[in-house]
């Protein structure tokens, strides 16, 4: 017992061990002649006469430190590697929100505009001789409904470039996509991009991080906007998706009538550093596989006949998912 680390050799814990007589296993840190603790399995199994008395123990000791320091490294390198993935994913999401500021900037501008029209109409009110007081009742309301449309709109965006810890929260799939496509509204409508959308009705609730999620809709909603904006057809359309998958899980569709995909990019397309674009990056996609494959689903990319590309991902029902 001299030997072992003074932390490890608590007398009650190894006569509770050996009491029990059965054999066990117990990790503990000894001493080198140099001074020196290193870690080691201890296993110890009883030899029992005729009568079943233990009349010795056997015991092994393996050197396990090595194995332990390469463990706690892996965990390290885990760790940053996390790390640089959620700075990485943090800075997608910035850069696809700058591509939108234009939109954005336009988007925040109506309720602006309408409400500041609203406040002249209630002030001409007010000057009235008499004053129209439900007139300006009236408009004082269409100038807080408006304010609160450009409240929503700020706060959608903020919480999209917010740099946050992932979060689990039960998730009406619908909604999470239409928030992303009123981001998106005006990006549609510049490019001369016509949105139809097929939500399905009474979906289960999923367990997921909603500005992942959203990241996820945004990067693949802007992808078939670029794909559409270098297509020479004429209908520019984007069909936005939602059904069930199985019993308690979704699916999500985003199909676009652009040029389509290579037969020979297909199954290159999530790849980190993989793109088809002559300026892209190539992870945009690797990160929306990332996210969707670290909420227990998949991510995939097929033709859309007869032009244009269809990107799909399932997320799993509430129990199976893990955020």
């Amino acid at each position: 017992m001299d030997a072992l680390h003074p932390d490890d050799c608590a007398m009650d814990d190894w006569r509770a061990a050996l009491a029990a007589g059965e054999p066990f296993e117990k990790e503990a840190r000894l001493r080198r002649a140099d001074g020196e603790y290193r870690r080691f399995l201890l296993r110890f199994v009883p030899l029992r006469d005729e009568r079943e008395n233990i009349v010795e123990w056997y015991a092994t000791s393996t050197d396990i430190e090595d194995l332990k320091q390469a463990e706690e490294e892996l965990r390290r390198r885990e760790a940053r590697l996390r790390d640089a993935q959620m700075e990485l994913a943090h800075a997608n999401r910035v850069t696809a929100t700058g591509q939108l500021a234009a939109s954005i900037a336009h988007e925040v501008s109506q309720p602006i505009a309408a409400a500041l029209t609203n406040a002249n109409a209630a002030r001409r009110w007010l000057g009235a001789l008499p004053p129209d007081l439900e007139e300006v009742r009236q408009a004082v309301g269409r100038i807080i409904r408006d304010g609160r449309r450009a409240s929503d709109i700020v706060g959608r965006i903020r919480a999209l470039v917010r740099k946050a810890p992932p979060r689990t929260d039960q998730l009406d799939i619908n909604e999470v996509m239409l928030e992303v496509i009123a981001l998106t509204r005006s990006e549609l409508r510049s490019s001369g991009t016509s949105l139809q959308t097929q939500l399905a009705d009474g979906l289960p609730r999923i367990a997921g991080d909603r500005i992942q999620l959203q990241q996820v809709m945004l990067n693949l909603i802007l992808n078939g906007v670029e794909a559409i904006s270098g297509s020479s057809e004429t209908e520019r359309e984007l069909l936005i998706s939602t059904e069930q998958d199985g019993p308690g899980g979704v699916l999500i569709s985003v199909q676009d009538s652009g040029p389509g995909l290579k037969p020979e990019s297909l199954d290159r397309l999530f790849d980190a550093f993989y793109t088809t674009k002559p300026d892209g990056m190539g992870m945009g996609l690797s990160i929306c596989r990332s996210i969707i494959e670290a909420h227990g689903g998949r991510v995939w990319a097929t033709t859309n006949l007869p032009h244009g590309a269809v990107f799909q991902f399932t997320l799993p029902p509430q129990a199976a998912s893990a955020s």
